[in-house]
């Protein structure tokens, strides 16, 4: 009867699977749709079949039917994790610059992009060219979302091992301002040679190449990424001072933490504050976040707070000099970790009106070529 009852659900096209006999018994599964179709077979044949288990979303539905806050709790939190990543809930900004973080977020969220903002409507493009315009002094700004997050990263000199490209057609321009040394084209054509001077902005290798005929006559414009590497010697101005007279800091050993909940701007504490009158507060921010990427508007803060007194020094003219010679190496090896050669070190160090004052040139040779998408002009247009 088994084998007759096997075969019949065969010719009918009902599946079982994991099959297996123990103890003269027949073990498998069957859909329940399946298991259905079969019962007019099961009576004919006169089997007998017992169900061990049922697995699968619909009898688990029907399991827990009474508990329907858990399964609208389920949807609500799948609802609203989702709604979460539909907006921009943390704004970061990494690099060095002349400006402060602060500041440039500042502006970003007062002018351009706010907590809340739905990503649909923020183009990472507008806001770099927006940016790098306003924010002239920076040589190269880029941004980005991730998750809930609006990463700007802002680039002063090249990382010779970090590699900016772009998957759009562009050219290849200069950062800043230099006298060209090398140029190398792997796709492109080069606009420039070596020994030329060009200025921040200036296109070095274009993505626009055209075809002529043996007539000179254009034939066709192609429009690719333009990738080479551009090496040019640069000036920076460096300026540093400090004063010669100042208040050094003696901590007493007395610290105090205490925790403060964020929320956007608003801050609510918890807990009793320190109450020294000269201290130092270090700050650990912790973003509450969903996964990896996905931030909240929403921060737990542990405060650190130190107290300290002061006490009145004098540099010597020996000692200030050798500060001020330290920051300058500092600032150095900074830029030849990004593998800036540095090729004429013209800084000097003097010290008048109780001041210690490093001021001078550094001439340097790194990359200054970064790729930006070009506007490509179909025929009949006006450039």
């Amino acid at each position: 009867m088994k084998d007759r009852f096997i075969n019949i659900c065969s010719k009918k096209n009902i599946l079982f699977w994991n099959m297996e006999k123990k103890d003269e018994k027949i073990y498998g599964f069957i859909s329940s749709r399946d298991y259905k179709v079969c019962l007019d077979y099961i009576e004919k044949t006169k089997v007998d079949i017992d169900i061990l288990d049922k697995r699968g979303l619909p009898f688990l539905m029907k399991r827990y039917k009474k508990r329907y806050g858990f399964f609208l709790g389920v949807f609500l939190y799948f609802i609203l994790v989702y709604g979460f990543t539909m907006f921009i809930w943390d704004i970061n900004v990494s690099g060095d610059s002349v400006y402060t973080k602060e500041q440039i977020i500042k502006d970003i969220r007062e002018n351009y992009v706010d907590i809340f903002t739905p990503k649909k409507d923020i183009n990472c493009e507008d806001l770099e060219i927006i940016l790098r315009e306003k924010y002239s002094k920076v040589a190269w700004i880029s941004c980005d979302i991730k998750g809930t997050s609006l990463n700007v990263k802002i680039t002063e000199t090249i990382d010779k091992n970090e590699i900016i490209k772009s998957d759009k057609p562009c050219n290849i321009v200069a950062i800043k301002d230099g006298i060209l040394t090398d140029i190398v084209v792997r796709t492109g054509k080069n606009t420039r040679s070596k020994g030329d001077e060009v200025k921040k902005g200036d296109i070095i290798i274009t993505g626009t190449v055209n075809i002529y005929n043996d007539y000179d006559e254009l034939l066709e414009t192609n429009y690719v990424v333009a990738d080479g590497d551009v090496y040019a010697i640069v000036e920076y101005e460096y300026q540093d001072e400090f004063d010669m007279y100042f208040y050094d800091k003696i901590y007493t050993g007395e610290e105090r933490k205490s925790y403060d909940f964020v929320f956007d701007n608003t801050h609510i504490p918890l807990g009793l504050k320190a109450d020294y009158a000269l201290y130092d507060q270090v700050v650990t921010e912790h973003k509450l976040k969903l996964g990896s990427s996905v931030y909240l508007p929403v921060y737990f803060n542990v405060i650190t707070t130190k107290e300290y007194e002061t006490a009145p020094f004098l540099y010597s003219h020996e000692e200030a000099r050798e500060k001020a010679k330290k920051r300058l190496d500092v600032f150095l090896e900074e830029l030849q970790k990004k593998g800036v050669e540095i090729l004429e070190n013209n800084v000097t160090i003097s010290i008048s009106d109780d001041k210690c004052y490093a001021r001078g040139t550094i001439v340097a040779k790194e990359l200054i070529g970064v790729p930006q998408e070009l506007t490509i002009i179909n025929q009949g247009e006006e450039p």
